[in-house]
């Protein structure tokens, strides 16, 4: 027998089919977040070049950009997870 959908399923369908295409929102933001780190090396090692940060300040700065880029993609990571959990088990119930 098969299913009946109600408008609020299809809606829900819609929002899931478009944010989970191969160019997500959450796709955007990892893409933002490599992009992000890539310019702050950049600057940092130009600041490194023209001798404005030395060899300790570079390092610890180089570590803590590097930490915040992997706390954003495990945050990134762990939300499509849970996405992509949810909505399967709302089409399973359908």
């Amino acid at each position: 027998m098969p299913a009946i959908l109600k408008s609020s399923d299809l809606k829900f369908l819609d929002q899931g089919s478009n944010g989970f295409g191969p160019v997500s929102r959450l796709t955007k933001y990892s893409e933002v977040n490599r992009k992000s780190l890539l310019q702050l090396v950049i600057f940092l090692t130009k600041l490194k070049k023209e001798n404005l940060l030395d060899d300790k300040q570079f390092s610890e700065l180089i570590i803590l950009a590097c930490t915040n880029y992997i706390g954003n993609e495990i945050e990134y990571k762990v939300s499509k997870t849970l996405n992509d959990i949810l909505f399967f088990r709302k089409i399973i119930k359908l």
